[in-house]
């Protein structure tokens, strides 16, 4: 298979029984390809930073800890304006003031 074939397999997927053209590519379908096809540049077996598949891995994480971290935050500024309310009401302070 050349690169161009490779590319036009990925390129058609089957939607509702028949193949349609589509730009988004199959990215698993691509990785297995790789895989098998360059295994010293794209194989699992020296995964290391730099190697596509830990940096994809990588990506994945730091995006899952950036909405966790964002979700924390949120969570911390209403504690902080439940509390803040609190202090208000007991010692009768207007908010804004």
């Amino acid at each position: 298979m050349t690169p161009c074939q490779v590319c036009q397999a990925l390129a058609v997927k089957q939607q509702s029984g028949r193949a349609t053209r589509t730009y988004k590519p199959d990215n698993a379908l691509l990785r297995f390809l790789l895989q098998h096809r360059m295994p010293q540049r794209y194989g699992i077996q020296n995964l290391a930073p730099g190697h596509p598949v830990y940096e994809s891995i990588r990506k994945e994480v730091l995006e899952e800890q950036r909405r966790k971290d964002a979700v924390s935050e949120q969570e911390v500024f209403d504690s902080l304006e439940k509390k803040l309310s609190l202090i208000r009401e007991r010692y009768g302070i207007a908010e804004g003031s």
